[in-house]
C-alpha cells in the first residue's frame, strides 16, 4: 500500500472453523517531503571563498561531507554542491553552482573620515584600484583638500584595463576654531594677587603651565599671560596683561568739621599705615581746638607711597549771652521782675521760657539760667533774684519803769533787716533809762523797704505803786493779763484778758486810725474774757488792737499775713 496521505487500516482474523474472529487497526502516517533550498548560484574570483546556506529542513548534509545549514567553500574551479535536507525522516535535495572566474574585482577605498580645523587642509588617499578619479577632478592616488565647511569627497577606482571600477566616499568634517578670551587687562597693586579666567574653549593651558579655566597670579612686575584653548581638536590662544602698580595711597583727613569757639574736635585719618599731620603729630587721630576757622592737612604713607588730604575745621562764634539785669537782682515779695537776655539768636530759660524777655515772680530767692544759641553754638548765663520780705516794724509794747531804772527795748523785723533807733543806735535791742516819759522810735529797713514804729517808756515814782505788765498800778490793783495769739496771724486772732477792774472795751484800728471793730466787755467777763476775731477778709498788713478802761489804754500790734 502506498497511501498519499495519512490512512488507518483494519484487519479481521478468523479461527479455522471460521466461527470465531477478532478485528484490529493500524494507522499509516504520511509525512510531507521537506522543500530544501541551497540558495542561488554564485560567481567568485579564484582564491575567494563564499558561504552557502540551505533552508527548508531540520538537518542538512552537504555533498562535501559538511553538516549544518551554512558552509564556507573556496573551490579552485567551478563546482556544484548538493545538500540533503531531512525533516521527520523525510529528505529532499537541492544543488547550488559556484562558478570560479579569474577576473580581478575592483574595491575602491577613499580612506577613513577625517576632522580638520577651519583653515587647515587634509590629505585623502585612495586604494583598491590601478587608477583613480576624485570628485574634485584629481586623478592622483592622494589629494590635499581645504574645505571651508564639512564636505563629502568621492573617488572611483579602476582596474588596469579600465573595464572594471568601484566608488567610495570619505567625509572631511571642518571644526570651528574656538574664540578664546583670557579676560580684560587688569591693574593690581604690588603685593596683591588676581584671578585670570579663560573662556570660549573646552580645555586650556596657560603660559604658567597650569591647565584650569582660572588661575591665580601675583606678579611682582607687569606680565602678559597667554592661554591656549582647545575644542574638538582645534586650538586658539589669547593674552591678558596684568599691570603691577606701586601702591596708590588715598589719604582721608576725616572730612570737614563745624565747631563752636572754645570747643575741641577729633580728626581721624585713614588710607595709610603711617601719618603725618600739619600739626606735626603722627597719630591717626588728633584733637584740635582752633579759635578761628583752620585747615589741617595729613599725609598718609604706605611703604614709600603717600597721599595727602585736608580737613577744614570751621569755627563758629560762641554767643556772648548777657543778662541785662546783671548777675543779681532784688525784689520785694509779691513783685514781678522782667529778666532780659541779649547776645544770641534764640534762648531757653531754666523755667522753660524761650523769649529773650521773661517776667517772673519768685516767692523766694531763686537763680534763673538762660542758654543763648547762635546756630548750634551756645553759652549760658545766670541771675540770682533775691526776694526780700516786706518790712513791718515793731518796736515792742509800751513799758513802764520806775525812775532811776532802765529797760531793754527790742525791735522786730525780717531776718535781713537793719535797725536805726531815734537814739542813733543801730542794734536790734537798746537799753534806755529815761528820767521822764519818753517815746522811742525805730526804723526797720533793708535795700527795698523800710518801716517805723514807736514805743512809749513811762517813768513812774514807785514809792507807793508797782509796775504790772508794764503799767503803773495801785498796790491793791489786780494783776492784768492781755494776751493775743497767734501773732503774726493768717486770719483768726484769739484774745484772752483777765484782771479787769472797771468798765472796759476792745478796739481794732488800721494804721490810718480807721476803726474796724469795737466791743464792750461786760462786768461779768472782767475776771476772764475770751474772744476770737476773724481778720481773713482784711488786707495783709499791721493792725492795732486796744484794750481801754478808765485807768489804762493798752495797745498791741497785730500782724496779718
Amino acid at each position: 500500500m502506498s497511501p498519499s496521505s495519512t490512512t488507518t487500516y483494519s484487519v479481521t482474523a478468523y479461527d479455522e472453523s471460521g466461527q470465531y474472529s477478532d478485528t484490529d487497526e493500524v494507522k499509516v502516517s504520511v509525512n510531507a517531503l521537506p522543500t530544501v533550498e541551497a540558495g542561488g548560484n554564485v560567481t567568485i574570483n579564484s582564491g575567494d571563498n563564499v558561504t552557502l546556506t540551505a533552508t527548508g529542513a531540520t538537518t542538512y548534509k552537504w555533498s562535501n561531507g559538511a553538516t549544518g545549514a551554512s558552509i564556507t567553500v573556496s573551490p579552485s574551479t567551478s563546482r556544484t554542491y548538493t545538500v540533503t535536507g531531512i525533516s521527520n525522516g523525510c529528505e529532499a535535495t537541492d544543488t547550488v553552482r559556484v562558478t570560479v572566474t579569474n577576473t580581478v574585482e575592483v574595491v575602491a577605498d577613499a580612506g577613513a573620515d577625517q576632522s580638520i580645523c577651519a583653515g587647515s587642509s587634509a590629505t585623502l588617499t585612495a586604494t583598491g584600484g590601478a587608477t583613480y578619479l576624485w570628485s574634485t577632478g584629481a586623478t592622483t592616488e592622494s589629494i590635499s583638500v581645504s574645505p571651508s565647511s564639512t564636505t563629502t569627497y568621492s573617488v572611483t577606482a579602476y582596474d588596469e584595463s579600465g573595464q572594471y571600477s568601484d566608488t567610495d566616499e570619505v567625509n572631511v568634517t571642518v571644526n570651528s576654531i574656538p574664540t578664546v578670551s583670557a579676560g580684560k587687562n587688569i591693574t593690581i597693586t604690588s603685593g596683591d594677587s588676581t584671578t585670570l579666567t579663560a573662556s570660549g574653549a573646552k580645555s586650556y593651558k596657560w603660559s604658567t603651565g597650569e591647565t584650569g579655566t582660572s588661575i591665580n597670579v601675583s606678579p611682582s612686575v607687569t606680565t602678559t599671560y597667554t592661554v591656549k584653548g582647545t575644542i574638538n581638536g582645534c586650538e586658539a590662544s589669547a593674552t591678558v596683561k596684568v599691570t603691577v602698580e606701586t601702591p596708590r595711597v588715598f589719604a582721608r583727613a576725616g572730612g570737614n568739621k563745624d565747631i563752636c569757639q572754645g570747643s575741641a574736635v577729633t580728626l581721624t585719618a585713614t588710607g595709610g599705615d603711617r601719618y603725618l599731620w600739619s600739626t606735626g603729630e603722627k597719630t591717626a587721630s588728633i584733637t584740635v581746638n582752633p579759635q578761628t576757622t583752620t585747615k589741617y592737612s595729613v599725609t598718609a604713607y604706605i611703604g614709600d607711597a603717600s597721599g595727602t588730604d585736608d580737613a577744614t575745621v570751621k569755627v563758629s562764634p560762641k554767643p556772648n549771652v548777657r543778662i541785662i539785669n546783671g548777675s543779681e537782682a532784688d525784689i520785694l515779695e509779691g513783685e514781678f521782675i522782667t529778666l532780659s537776655a541779649k547776645g544770641a539768636d534764640s534762648y531757653k530759660w531754666s523755667n522753660g521760657a524761650t523769649q529773650p524777655n521773661i517776667a517772673v515772680r519768685p516767692t523766694k530767692t531763686q537763680t534763673f539760667d538762660v542758654v543763648g544759641y547762635i546756630n548750634d553754638c551756645s553759652s549760658e548765663k545766670s541771675i540770682k533774684v533775691n526776694v526780700f520780705e516786706k518790712i513791718v516794724a515793731n518796736a515792742g509794747d509800751d513799758v513802764a519803769i520806775c525812775s532811776d531804772e532802765s529797760t531793754v527795748l527790742t525791735a522786730r523785723g525780717p531776718a535781713n533787716s537793719e535797725y536805726l533807733w531815734s537814739t542813733g543806735e543801730t542794734t536790734k535791742s537798746i537799753t534806755v533809762n529815761p528820767e521822764e516819759d519818753t517815746e522811742y522810735s525805730v526804723m526797720v529797713y533793708h535795700e527795698l523797704d523800710s518801716d517805723t514804729d514807736s514805743v512809749m517808756v513811762k517813768v513812774r515814782n514807785c514809792a507807793n505803786s508797782q509796775i504790772v505788765d508794764g503799767n503803773v498800778a495801785l498796790e491793791d490793783t489786780v494783776k492784768l493779763d492781755f494776751l493775743i495769739h497767734p501773732n503774726p496771724t493768717y486770719g483768726e486772732v484769739h484774745i484772752k484778758i483777765s484782771g479787769l477792774s472797771d468798765a472796759s472795751s476792745i478796739h481794732l484800728y488800721d494804721l490810718s486810725g480807721k476803726s474796724l471793730y469795737t466791743e464792750a466787755i461786760s462786768i461779768k467777763d472782767h475776771k476772764s474774757y475770751n474772744k476770737t476775731i476773724d481778720l481773713s477778709d482784711f488786707a495783709s498788713g499791721i493792725y492795732l488792737l486796744q484794750l481801754v478802761d478808765n485807768q489804762r489804754v493798752i495797745t498791741k500790734k497785730v500782724v496779718l499775713r
